[in-house]
Protein backbone atom coordinates (compact mmCIF):
# COMPACT_ATOMS: atom_id res chain seq x y z
CA UNK A 1 0.00 0.00 0.00
CA UNK A 2 1.10 3.57 -0.59
CA UNK A 3 -1.24 5.36 1.76
CA UNK A 4 0.30 8.32 3.52
CA UNK A 5 -1.29 10.45 6.23
CA UNK A 6 -2.31 13.78 4.77
CA UNK A 7 -2.77 17.07 6.54
CA UNK A 8 -6.41 18.07 6.26
CA UNK A 9 -6.76 20.43 9.21
CA UNK A 10 -6.74 24.15 8.53
CA UNK A 11 -3.48 26.08 8.49
CA UNK A 12 -1.10 23.52 10.07
CA UNK A 13 1.59 26.15 10.56
CA UNK A 14 -0.78 28.37 12.50
CA UNK A 15 -1.99 25.36 14.50
CA UNK A 16 1.57 24.44 15.42
CA UNK A 17 2.25 28.01 16.55
CA UNK A 18 -0.96 27.98 18.62
CA UNK A 19 -0.06 24.68 20.27
CA UNK A 20 3.49 25.82 21.05
CA UNK A 21 2.17 29.10 22.47
CA UNK A 22 -0.34 27.16 24.55
CA UNK A 23 2.39 24.97 25.94
CA UNK A 24 4.52 28.01 26.79
CA UNK A 25 1.63 29.56 28.72
CA UNK A 26 0.72 26.36 30.56
CA UNK A 27 4.26 25.35 31.49
CA UNK A 28 4.88 28.74 33.12
CA UNK A 29 1.76 28.56 35.25
CA UNK A 30 2.15 28.20 38.99
CA UNK A 31 -0.73 26.96 41.13
CA UNK A 32 0.75 27.54 44.57
CA UNK A 33 -2.27 27.89 46.85
CA UNK A 34 -3.51 24.53 48.22
CA UNK A 35 -7.21 24.64 47.42
CA UNK A 36 -9.47 21.61 47.70
CA UNK A 37 -8.89 20.66 44.05
CA UNK A 38 -5.15 21.39 44.07
CA UNK A 39 -4.05 17.82 43.33
CA UNK A 40 -6.67 17.43 40.61
CA UNK A 41 -5.53 20.71 39.06
CA UNK A 42 -1.86 19.66 39.10
CA UNK A 43 -2.82 16.40 37.41
CA UNK A 44 -4.85 18.30 34.81
CA UNK A 45 -1.92 20.58 34.04
CA UNK A 46 0.49 17.63 33.82
CA UNK A 47 -1.93 15.73 31.59
CA UNK A 48 -2.38 18.74 29.34
CA UNK A 49 1.39 19.15 28.96
CA UNK A 50 1.76 15.42 28.23
CA UNK A 51 -0.80 15.70 25.45
CA UNK A 52 0.98 18.70 23.96
CA UNK A 53 4.49 17.25 24.32
CA UNK A 54 3.84 13.63 23.33
CA UNK A 55 1.00 13.84 20.89
CA UNK A 56 -0.34 17.11 19.53
CA UNK A 57 2.84 19.10 18.88
CA UNK A 58 4.85 16.10 17.55
CA UNK A 59 1.92 15.05 15.37
CA UNK A 60 1.54 18.47 13.76
CA UNK A 61 5.30 18.83 13.34
CA UNK A 62 5.63 15.36 11.80
CA UNK A 63 2.56 15.45 9.60
CA UNK A 64 4.01 12.77 7.27
CA UNK A 65 4.55 10.24 10.05
CA UNK A 66 2.55 6.99 10.27
CA UNK A 67 -0.62 6.75 12.31
CA UNK A 68 0.29 5.18 15.63
CA UNK A 69 -1.64 1.99 16.47
CA UNK A 70 -1.00 0.90 20.06
CA UNK A 71 -1.90 -2.62 21.18
CA UNK A 72 -2.71 -2.13 24.87
CA UNK A 73 -4.34 -4.00 27.72
CA UNK A 74 -3.99 -5.60 31.11
CA UNK A 75 -1.44 -8.12 32.34
CA UNK A 76 -1.80 -11.48 30.66
CA UNK A 77 -4.33 -10.30 28.08
CA UNK A 78 -2.23 -11.69 25.23
CA UNK A 79 -1.21 -8.45 23.55
CA UNK A 80 2.08 -9.82 22.26
CA UNK A 81 0.33 -12.95 20.97
CA UNK A 82 -2.14 -10.80 19.03
CA UNK A 83 0.69 -8.67 17.62
CA UNK A 84 2.64 -11.76 16.51
CA UNK A 85 -0.48 -13.16 14.91
CA UNK A 86 -1.12 -9.93 13.03
CA UNK A 87 2.48 -9.82 11.82
CA UNK A 88 2.50 -13.50 10.90
CA UNK A 89 5.76 -14.19 12.70
CA UNK A 90 7.20 -14.33 16.23
CA UNK A 91 8.68 -10.84 16.48
CA UNK A 92 7.83 -10.06 20.09
CA UNK A 93 8.05 -12.29 23.17
CA UNK A 94 4.91 -13.96 24.50
CA UNK A 95 4.62 -16.36 27.41
CA UNK A 96 3.72 -16.88 31.05
CA UNK A 97 6.45 -14.62 32.49
CA UNK A 98 4.94 -11.32 33.66
CA UNK A 99 5.38 -8.71 32.51
CA UNK A 100 6.21 -10.17 29.10
CA UNK A 101 6.63 -6.78 27.39
CA UNK A 102 8.93 -4.51 29.33
CA UNK A 103 10.15 -2.34 26.45
CA UNK A 104 7.70 -1.13 23.78
CA UNK A 105 8.09 -2.75 20.37
CA UNK A 106 7.34 -0.57 17.34
CA UNK A 107 6.69 -2.33 14.02
CA UNK A 108 6.50 -0.30 10.83
CA UNK A 109 6.71 -0.65 7.09
CA UNK A 110 10.34 -0.35 5.86
CA UNK A 111 9.49 2.71 3.77
CA UNK A 112 8.24 4.55 6.88
CA UNK A 113 11.55 4.33 8.73
CA UNK A 114 12.48 7.97 8.15
CA UNK A 115 9.21 9.47 9.37
CA UNK A 116 8.53 7.65 12.64
CA UNK A 117 7.19 9.76 15.48
CA UNK A 118 8.59 10.10 18.99
CA UNK A 119 6.91 6.82 20.01
CA UNK A 120 10.00 5.18 18.56
CA UNK A 121 12.15 6.79 21.24
CA UNK A 122 13.26 4.33 23.94
CA UNK A 123 11.54 1.50 22.08
CA UNK A 124 12.68 -1.53 20.11
CA UNK A 125 11.96 -0.63 16.48
CA UNK A 126 11.55 -3.25 13.74
CA UNK A 127 10.67 -2.88 10.07
CA UNK A 128 8.42 -5.48 8.47
CA UNK A 129 6.34 -5.67 5.29
CA UNK A 130 3.55 -7.17 7.40
CA UNK A 131 2.61 -3.68 8.61
CA UNK A 132 0.60 -1.61 6.09
CA UNK A 133 2.35 1.49 4.97
CA UNK A 134 1.11 4.54 6.87
CA UNK A 135 0.68 2.66 10.16
CA UNK A 136 3.06 1.95 13.06
CA UNK A 137 2.04 -0.97 15.29
CA UNK A 138 3.16 -0.72 18.92
CA UNK A 139 3.22 -3.59 21.42
CA UNK A 140 2.82 -1.75 24.74
CA UNK A 141 3.67 -2.74 28.34
CA UNK A 142 0.76 -3.64 30.63
CA UNK A 143 -1.49 -0.85 31.85
CA UNK A 144 -1.67 -2.53 35.27
CA UNK A 145 1.94 -3.74 35.35
CA UNK A 146 3.56 -4.40 38.73
CA UNK A 147 6.28 -2.03 37.53
CA UNK A 148 5.39 1.65 37.92
CA UNK A 149 7.80 2.48 35.10
CA UNK A 150 5.98 0.08 32.76
CA UNK A 151 2.62 1.61 33.71
CA UNK A 152 3.93 5.10 32.95
CA UNK A 153 5.27 3.98 29.57
CA UNK A 154 1.92 2.37 28.70
CA UNK A 155 -0.01 5.50 29.69
CA UNK A 156 2.29 7.74 27.63
CA UNK A 157 1.93 5.47 24.59
CA UNK A 158 -1.84 5.63 24.81
CA UNK A 159 -1.65 9.41 24.99
CA UNK A 160 0.41 9.39 21.79
CA UNK A 161 -1.78 6.84 20.00
CA UNK A 162 -3.98 7.60 17.02
CA UNK A 163 -5.68 4.24 17.27
CA UNK A 164 -5.88 1.71 20.09
CA UNK A 165 -6.32 -2.01 19.74
CA UNK A 166 -7.45 -2.77 23.26
CA UNK A 167 -6.89 -6.42 24.23
CA UNK A 168 -8.70 -8.01 27.16
CA UNK A 169 -9.82 -11.50 28.16
CA UNK A 170 -12.97 -13.19 29.40
CA UNK A 171 -11.47 -13.13 32.90
CA UNK A 172 -10.23 -9.51 32.84
CA UNK A 173 -12.71 -7.48 30.77
CA UNK A 174 -14.37 -6.08 33.90
CA UNK A 175 -11.17 -4.68 35.43
CA UNK A 176 -11.30 -1.00 36.37
CA UNK A 177 -7.91 0.07 34.95
CA UNK A 178 -8.69 -0.78 31.30
CA UNK A 179 -12.08 0.94 31.43
CA UNK A 180 -10.57 4.09 32.89
CA UNK A 181 -8.11 4.15 29.99
CA UNK A 182 -10.91 3.54 27.47
CA UNK A 183 -12.93 6.44 28.84
CA UNK A 184 -9.95 8.80 28.61
CA UNK A 185 -9.25 7.70 25.07
CA UNK A 186 -12.84 8.20 24.02
CA UNK A 187 -12.89 11.64 25.64
CA UNK A 188 -9.95 12.81 23.57
CA UNK A 189 -11.33 11.32 20.35
CA UNK A 190 -8.91 8.43 19.84
CA UNK A 191 -10.01 5.66 17.47
CA UNK A 192 -10.43 2.44 19.46
CA UNK A 193 -11.01 -1.21 18.61
CA UNK A 194 -11.52 -3.91 21.28
CA UNK A 195 -10.21 -7.45 21.09
CA UNK A 196 -11.71 -10.03 23.45
CA UNK A 197 -8.98 -12.68 23.58
CA UNK A 198 -8.81 -16.24 24.91
CA UNK A 199 -12.53 -16.88 25.02
CA UNK A 200 -13.60 -20.51 25.44
CA UNK A 201 -16.49 -21.62 23.28
CA UNK A 202 -18.73 -22.46 26.26
CA UNK A 203 -18.81 -18.87 27.54
CA UNK A 204 -18.14 -16.95 24.32
CA UNK A 205 -21.76 -15.90 23.71
CA UNK A 206 -22.36 -14.86 27.32
CA UNK A 207 -19.10 -12.93 27.64
CA UNK A 208 -19.60 -11.17 24.34
CA UNK A 209 -23.15 -10.18 25.34
CA UNK A 210 -21.99 -8.84 28.72
CA UNK A 211 -19.12 -6.94 27.12
CA UNK A 212 -21.43 -5.35 24.55
CA UNK A 213 -23.77 -4.28 27.36
CA UNK A 214 -20.85 -2.75 29.25
CA UNK A 215 -19.76 -0.91 26.11
CA UNK A 216 -23.28 0.48 25.71
CA UNK A 217 -23.30 1.63 29.35
CA UNK A 218 -20.02 3.44 28.78
CA UNK A 219 -21.32 4.94 25.52
CA UNK A 220 -18.63 3.04 23.63
CA UNK A 221 -20.96 0.74 21.67
CA UNK A 222 -19.61 2.11 18.36
CA UNK A 223 -16.22 0.45 18.99
CA UNK A 224 -15.34 -2.44 16.65
CA UNK A 225 -15.24 -5.67 18.69
CA UNK A 226 -13.23 -8.75 17.72
CA UNK A 227 -13.49 -12.05 19.62
CA UNK A 228 -10.54 -14.47 19.53
CA UNK A 229 -11.19 -18.00 20.86
CA UNK A 230 -8.87 -19.71 23.31
CA UNK A 231 -5.98 -21.38 21.47
CA UNK A 232 -3.60 -23.76 23.25
CA UNK A 233 -0.94 -23.44 20.53
CA UNK A 234 -0.45 -19.64 20.95
CA UNK A 235 1.72 -17.35 18.89
CA UNK A 236 1.10 -16.92 15.20
CA UNK A 237 -1.09 -20.00 15.01
CA UNK A 238 -4.21 -18.20 16.24
CA UNK A 239 -7.20 -18.99 13.98
CA UNK A 240 -6.52 -17.35 10.67
CA UNK A 241 -10.13 -16.42 10.02
CA UNK A 242 -10.47 -14.44 13.28
CA UNK A 243 -7.03 -12.84 13.29
CA UNK A 244 -7.38 -12.32 9.59
CA UNK A 245 -10.53 -10.32 10.27
CA UNK A 246 -8.64 -8.06 12.64
CA UNK A 247 -5.79 -7.74 10.15
CA UNK A 248 -8.14 -6.94 7.27
CA UNK A 249 -9.79 -4.28 9.45
CA UNK A 250 -6.38 -2.70 10.06
CA UNK A 251 -5.62 -2.77 6.35
CA UNK A 252 -8.97 -1.16 5.61
CA UNK A 253 -8.14 1.54 8.11
CA UNK A 254 -4.87 2.20 6.32
CA UNK A 255 -6.58 2.05 2.92
CA UNK A 256 -9.18 4.57 4.05
CA UNK A 257 -6.18 6.80 4.79
CA UNK A 258 -4.36 6.72 8.06
CA UNK A 259 -4.45 10.48 7.79
CA UNK A 260 -8.17 10.31 8.53
CA UNK A 261 -7.38 8.63 11.85
CA UNK A 262 -4.72 11.21 12.60
CA UNK A 263 -7.07 14.03 11.75
CA UNK A 264 -9.85 12.54 13.88
CA UNK A 265 -7.49 12.06 16.77
CA UNK A 266 -6.10 15.55 16.33
CA UNK A 267 -9.60 16.98 16.28
CA UNK A 268 -10.68 15.00 19.35
CA UNK A 269 -7.50 15.74 21.24
CA UNK A 270 -7.73 19.43 20.41
CA UNK A 271 -11.38 19.52 21.51
CA UNK A 272 -10.33 17.94 24.81
CA UNK A 273 -7.49 20.45 25.02
CA UNK A 274 -9.96 23.31 24.71
CA UNK A 275 -12.06 21.91 27.57
CA UNK A 276 -8.97 21.37 29.71
CA UNK A 277 -7.82 24.93 29.04
CA UNK A 278 -11.18 26.32 30.13
CA UNK A 279 -11.07 24.18 33.28
CA UNK A 280 -7.52 25.34 33.90
CA UNK A 281 -8.58 28.98 33.44
CA UNK A 282 -11.37 28.45 35.98
CA UNK A 283 -8.88 26.94 38.41
CA UNK A 284 -6.62 29.94 37.83
CA UNK A 285 -9.56 32.21 38.67
CA UNK A 286 -9.98 30.21 41.88
CA UNK A 287 -6.29 30.69 42.66
CA UNK A 288 -6.49 34.43 42.00
CA UNK A 289 -9.59 34.74 44.21
CA UNK A 290 -7.89 32.73 46.95
CA UNK A 291 -4.76 34.89 46.73
CA UNK A 292 -6.92 38.00 47.01
CA UNK A 293 -8.62 36.57 50.11
CA UNK A 294 -5.26 35.63 51.61
CA UNK A 295 -3.89 39.12 51.12
CA UNK A 296 -7.07 40.70 52.50
CA UNK A 297 -6.94 38.46 55.58
CA UNK A 298 -3.25 39.19 56.14
CA UNK A 299 -3.90 42.93 55.89
CA UNK A 300 -6.84 42.62 58.30
CA UNK A 301 -4.66 40.79 60.81
CA UNK A 302 -1.94 43.41 60.39
CA UNK A 303 -4.45 46.20 61.07
CA UNK A 304 -5.65 44.37 64.18
CA UNK A 305 -2.07 43.99 65.36
CA UNK A 306 -1.44 47.71 64.84
CA UNK A 307 -4.52 48.61 66.89
CA UNK A 308 -3.72 46.18 69.68
CA UNK A 309 -3.16 47.98 72.99
CA UNK A 310 -4.66 51.24 71.76
CA UNK A 311 -2.86 54.56 72.07
CA UNK A 312 -1.05 53.39 75.22
CA UNK A 313 0.37 50.25 73.61
CA UNK A 314 3.89 51.44 74.48
CA UNK A 315 3.13 50.57 78.09
CA UNK A 316 3.77 46.93 77.18
CA UNK A 317 7.46 47.76 76.65
CA UNK A 318 9.46 46.52 79.61
CA UNK A 319 10.80 49.55 81.54
CA UNK A 320 11.62 48.02 84.93
CA UNK A 321 15.37 48.20 84.37
CA UNK A 322 15.07 51.68 82.84
CA UNK A 323 13.10 52.98 85.83
CA UNK A 324 15.74 51.65 88.18
CA UNK A 325 18.61 53.17 86.19
CA UNK A 326 16.99 56.59 85.98
CA UNK A 327 16.07 56.52 89.65
CA UNK A 328 19.64 55.68 90.61
CA UNK A 329 21.14 58.24 88.21
CA UNK A 330 18.91 61.05 89.45
CA UNK A 331 19.25 60.18 93.15
CA UNK A 332 21.52 62.23 95.40
CA UNK A 333 25.10 61.56 94.40
CA UNK A 334 24.03 60.08 91.07
CA UNK A 335 25.60 61.24 87.78
CA UNK A 336 22.38 63.10 86.80
CA UNK A 337 21.69 64.71 90.18
CA UNK A 338 21.18 68.52 90.21
CA UNK A 339 22.39 68.97 86.64
CA UNK A 340 21.70 72.72 86.56
CA UNK A 341 22.97 73.81 89.91
CA UNK A 342 25.92 71.67 90.88
CA UNK A 343 29.44 72.79 90.05
CA UNK A 344 30.33 69.14 90.17
CA UNK A 345 28.56 68.59 86.86
CA UNK A 346 31.32 70.58 85.14
CA UNK A 347 34.08 68.25 86.24
CA UNK A 348 35.57 65.79 83.79
CA UNK A 349 34.90 62.83 86.04
CA UNK A 350 31.25 63.84 86.31
CA UNK A 351 30.91 64.07 82.52
CA UNK A 352 32.49 60.63 82.14
CA UNK A 353 30.00 59.19 84.63
CA UNK A 354 27.10 60.84 82.80
CA UNK A 355 28.31 59.56 79.43
CA UNK A 356 28.62 56.05 80.86
CA UNK A 357 25.10 55.95 82.35
CA UNK A 358 23.64 57.53 79.20
CA UNK A 359 25.30 54.83 77.07
CA UNK A 360 23.97 52.08 79.34
CA UNK A 361 20.45 53.50 79.29
CA UNK A 362 20.67 53.86 75.51
CA UNK A 363 21.45 50.13 75.19
CA UNK A 364 18.62 49.24 77.58
CA UNK A 365 16.13 51.29 75.57
CA UNK A 366 17.18 49.64 72.31
CA UNK A 367 16.96 46.18 73.85
CA UNK A 368 13.47 46.77 75.26
CA UNK A 369 12.10 48.42 72.13
CA UNK A 370 13.67 45.83 69.80
CA UNK A 371 12.18 42.96 71.81
CA UNK A 372 8.73 44.56 71.83
CA UNK A 373 8.75 45.34 68.10
CA UNK A 374 9.94 41.83 67.23
CA UNK A 375 7.31 40.31 69.51
CA UNK A 376 4.56 42.43 67.93
CA UNK A 377 5.61 41.33 64.44
CA UNK A 378 5.87 37.69 65.55
CA UNK A 379 2.42 37.78 67.18
CA UNK A 380 0.98 39.34 64.03
CA UNK A 381 2.54 36.58 61.93
CA UNK A 382 1.09 33.87 64.17
CA UNK A 383 -2.33 35.53 64.01
CA UNK A 384 -2.17 35.65 60.21
CA UNK A 385 -1.33 31.96 59.94
CA UNK A 386 -4.01 31.03 62.46
CA UNK A 387 -6.66 33.10 60.68
CA UNK A 388 -5.85 31.37 57.39
CA UNK A 389 -5.54 27.85 58.76
CA UNK A 390 -8.47 25.50 58.41
CA UNK A 391 -7.16 21.99 57.97
CA UNK A 392 -3.86 20.59 56.72
CA UNK A 393 -4.24 21.88 53.15
CA UNK A 394 -5.15 25.44 54.09
CA UNK A 395 -3.46 28.65 52.87
CA UNK A 396 -2.16 29.37 56.39
CA UNK A 397 -0.33 26.06 56.62
CA UNK A 398 1.03 26.60 53.13
CA UNK A 399 2.15 30.19 53.87
CA UNK A 400 3.85 29.12 57.09
CA UNK A 401 5.68 26.37 55.22
CA UNK A 402 7.09 28.88 52.72
CA UNK A 403 9.21 30.52 55.42
CA UNK A 404 11.96 28.91 57.42
CA UNK A 405 11.12 29.76 61.08
CA UNK A 406 14.74 30.45 61.95
CA UNK A 407 15.29 32.70 58.94
CA UNK A 408 12.00 34.51 59.61
CA UNK A 409 13.00 35.12 63.22
CA UNK A 410 16.43 36.45 62.21
CA UNK A 411 14.90 38.83 59.65
CA UNK A 412 12.23 39.93 62.14
CA UNK A 413 14.78 40.69 64.88
CA UNK A 414 17.12 42.49 62.49
CA UNK A 415 14.24 44.58 61.21
CA UNK A 416 13.15 45.41 64.77
CA UNK A 417 16.71 46.42 65.66
CA UNK A 418 16.89 48.73 62.62
CA UNK A 419 13.50 50.23 63.48
CA UNK A 420 14.58 50.85 67.10
CA UNK A 421 17.78 52.60 66.05
CA UNK A 422 15.88 54.68 63.49
CA UNK A 423 13.44 55.68 66.20
CA UNK A 424 16.29 56.79 68.47
CA UNK A 425 17.67 58.90 65.63
CA UNK A 426 14.26 60.52 65.22
CA UNK A 427 14.19 61.23 68.95
CA UNK A 428 17.55 62.96 68.63
CA UNK A 429 16.28 65.12 65.73
CA UNK A 430 13.14 66.14 67.60
CA UNK A 431 14.79 66.94 70.91
CA UNK A 432 17.59 68.95 69.32
CA UNK A 433 14.97 71.07 67.56
CA UNK A 434 13.64 72.27 70.95
CA UNK A 435 14.54 75.71 72.35
CA UNK A 436 17.37 75.34 74.85
CA UNK A 437 18.52 72.01 73.45
CA UNK A 438 22.03 73.28 72.76
CA UNK A 439 22.47 74.35 76.41
CA UNK A 440 21.23 70.97 77.57
CA UNK A 441 23.55 69.20 75.17
CA UNK A 442 26.54 71.02 76.69
CA UNK A 443 25.78 69.27 79.98
CA UNK A 444 24.46 65.84 79.00
CA UNK A 445 25.34 65.61 75.30
CA UNK A 446 23.04 65.04 72.30
CA UNK A 447 22.89 61.33 73.08
CA UNK A 448 21.84 62.14 76.62
CA UNK A 449 18.98 64.34 75.40
CA UNK A 450 17.76 61.75 72.87
CA UNK A 451 17.93 59.04 75.56
CA UNK A 452 15.96 61.28 77.91
CA UNK A 453 13.26 61.89 75.28
CA UNK A 454 13.05 58.22 74.36
CA UNK A 455 12.76 57.27 78.04
CA UNK A 456 10.13 59.93 78.64
CA UNK A 457 8.16 58.58 75.68
CA UNK A 458 8.24 55.17 77.39
CA UNK A 459 6.75 56.71 80.53
CA UNK A 460 9.90 57.22 82.66
CA UNK A 461 9.07 60.23 84.85
CA UNK A 462 12.72 60.81 85.87
CA UNK A 463 13.70 61.23 82.21
CA UNK A 464 10.88 63.69 81.65
CA UNK A 465 12.09 65.74 84.66
CA UNK A 466 15.63 65.83 83.28
CA UNK A 467 14.29 67.18 79.96
CA UNK A 468 12.31 69.80 81.82
CA UNK A 469 15.42 70.94 83.71
CA UNK A 470 17.89 70.89 80.80
CA UNK A 471 15.74 71.99 77.84
CA UNK A 472 12.23 73.30 78.50
CA UNK A 473 9.45 72.56 80.95
CA UNK A 474 6.96 72.14 78.10
CA UNK A 475 7.96 68.72 76.73
CA UNK A 476 4.45 67.29 76.27
CA UNK A 477 4.35 67.86 72.51
CA UNK A 478 7.77 66.38 71.81
CA UNK A 479 7.04 63.35 74.00
CA UNK A 480 3.79 62.82 72.10
CA UNK A 481 5.70 63.13 68.81
CA UNK A 482 8.27 60.55 69.96
CA UNK A 483 5.47 58.15 70.87
CA UNK A 484 3.90 58.66 67.44
CA UNK A 485 7.26 57.86 65.82
CA UNK A 486 7.51 54.72 67.97
CA UNK A 487 4.02 53.69 66.87
CA UNK A 488 5.16 54.19 63.29
CA UNK A 489 8.13 51.91 63.93
CA UNK A 490 5.81 49.18 65.23
CA UNK A 491 3.52 49.66 62.22
CA UNK A 492 6.52 49.31 59.94
CA UNK A 493 7.60 46.02 61.53
CA UNK A 494 4.07 44.57 61.43
CA UNK A 495 3.46 45.64 57.83
CA UNK A 496 6.78 44.24 56.68
CA UNK A 497 5.83 40.99 58.37
CA UNK A 498 2.55 41.07 56.43
CA UNK A 499 4.44 41.68 53.18
CA UNK A 500 6.73 38.74 53.93
CA UNK A 501 3.67 36.61 54.66
CA UNK A 502 2.03 37.61 51.35
CA UNK A 503 5.19 37.24 49.29
CA UNK A 504 4.39 33.66 48.10
CA UNK A 505 1.23 35.08 46.51
CA UNK A 506 3.22 37.68 44.55
CA UNK A 507 3.75 35.44 41.51
CA UNK A 508 2.73 36.21 37.91
CA UNK A 509 0.35 33.23 37.82
CA UNK A 510 -1.82 34.86 40.49
CA UNK A 511 -2.40 38.04 38.51
CA UNK A 512 -6.03 38.47 37.41
CA UNK A 513 -5.18 38.61 33.70
CA UNK A 514 -3.43 35.21 33.62
CA UNK A 515 -6.64 33.23 33.16
CA UNK A 516 -7.45 35.56 30.25
CA UNK A 517 -4.19 34.47 28.62
CA UNK A 518 -5.22 30.83 28.97
CA UNK A 519 -8.66 31.56 27.52
CA UNK A 520 -7.04 33.45 24.64
CA UNK A 521 -5.09 30.31 23.74
CA UNK A 522 -8.34 28.33 23.88
CA UNK A 523 -10.08 30.82 21.58
CA UNK A 524 -7.19 30.66 19.13
CA UNK A 525 -7.38 26.86 18.99
CA UNK A 526 -11.15 27.04 18.51
CA UNK A 527 -10.61 29.26 15.48
CA UNK A 528 -8.13 26.82 13.94
CA UNK A 529 -9.88 23.51 14.61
Amino acid sequence: MTIRPIKTWSYPGALLDALVDTRRVVVDLELPIPLGNAEETRELRAHLLDQLDHHLIPRVREEASPAVVVVAGSTGAGKSTVVNALLGEQLTASGVLRPTTRIPHVFHHPLDAEVLTSVADDAKVMATDAVPRGLALVDSPDLDSVSAENRDVAENLLEAADLWIFVTTAARYGDAVPWDALRRGAERGASIAMVLNRVTTDVAAQVRRELVQRLEQEHLDSLPLFVIPEDIRGGKDLPADVVGGLGRWLESVAAASAGTIVERTMHGATESLKEWLETLAERMDDQVAAAKEVRAEVRRCAAQAEAKGGAQWYEEISTGVLDARWEGACAEGGPLYKLRHSMWTKRRSAREQRDEIVHVIHKDILASVEATLAAAAGDASDTMVEALTDGHDSPGTWLAAQRDPRDARIVRERRAADAARTWMSKCSEHVMALPGAQRGAEIIGEEGLSVALASAALGISGARSVLGVLVTPNVGDVVHLARAELTGSRRYCINREALDMMKPTDVPSLLPEVSSTVRLRRAELRGLM
